[in-house]
């Protein structure tokens, strides 16, 4: 899912490009072959002057040409295999440089405490998928998700269990969604997820798969007590709930808002069944 979640992220110009490598990769050629090309002349004119000056007998005109052949063939070896070892470490080089860039570009993206997106991925992505769902003629969905109560767990807790129960509530989510999908951490309690080629349908059935698991999952522990959490969920899409980015955000935040306000949708969507304690055997705690 990782490799398909970073596909979504737009692409910078980070390091050097294919033809960044290929245009310093021929000009090293190129400083190879005007090596060879200077060996073979100064050894050339060396053999020259020797001939024309010091040869003497017929012996001379054969000996001192293979005698030059020997500078000039360990000349024309060291500079293939000096070009050789510069094209490898310029690859090396470039393999590490992208390596580099992109795992600082990750972070970037990434939120620290609960491995999902940022705010500023998520908007990034959203804005490429809209566009790309208006050419293609696809739907498109985004789910946004409050956390209800988290300052009074933050108050009655400490922010350390706050902190769990958000980085829980991330690795709940991210369960959830498919490889397409992109799920986010839009700030504080707040989360987001986009979903690519899904109509309304499957916008909801992805919001009642998440009330329904955190009606059984606790989010968190205090000594032997678990923490529950519940979670107010906003839906939009395109073109069902809205056409610009803007008028899907703000369908989304007032269907949130809604929700939060009734919290109707959540005992609907919930059946009886699934409205239980929690297995004690079952949590999304870290380490466990």
């Amino acid at each position: 899912m990782e490799g398909e979640m970073q596909s979504k992220r737009p692409r910078r110009g980070i390091g050097a490009t294919e033809e960044d490598l290929a245009r310093e990769e021929g000009r090293i050629n190129r400083i190879a072959w005007f090596g060879g090309v200077a060996v073979g002349i100064v050894t050339a004119a060396t053999l020259a002057i020797l001939l024309l000056v010091k040869a003497q007998h017929p012996w001379e005109f054969a000996v001192y040409p293979l005698l030059g052949g020997v500078p000039f063939a360990y000349g024309i070896f060291c500079n293939f295999v000096i070009r050789k070892m510069q094209v490898e470490a310029l690859h090396r080089y470039q393999a590490n440089l992208l390596f580099t860039l992109t795992d600082l570009q990750d972070k970037v993206y990434r939120d620290e405490l609960t491995g999902l997106y940022n705010r500023r991925h998520f908007y990034e992505v959203i804005q490429a998928e809209l566009d790309k769902a208006h050419t293609r003629k696809q739907p498109l969905a985004i789910l946004l998700m409050d956390v209800d109560g988290l300052k009074r767990i933050n108050d009655e807790y400490g922010h350390g269990v706050g902190d769990v129960v958000l980085a829980n509530l991330g690795r709940l989510i991210s369960r959830h969604i498919r490889n397409d999908d992109v799920a986010s951490r839009l700030g504080g309690d707040e989360f987001g997820v986009i979903m690519p080629a899904t109509d309304k349908r499957g916008a909801f059935a992805l919001a009642g798969r998440l009330w329904e698991d955190l009606a059984q999952t606790p989010m968190g522990r205090d000594g032997d007590k678990h923490i529950m959490v519940s979670v107010s969920i906003g839906l939009a899409g395109f073109p069902w709930g809205g056409e610009s980015l803007e008028e899907m955000i703000q369908w989304a935040d007032a269907d949130m808002y809604a929700n939060k306000v009734s919290n109707r949708m959540a005992q609907e969507t919930v059946p009886a069944q699934y409205r239980k304690e929690p297995d004690p055997g079952e949590s999304y705690f870290e380490g466990e």
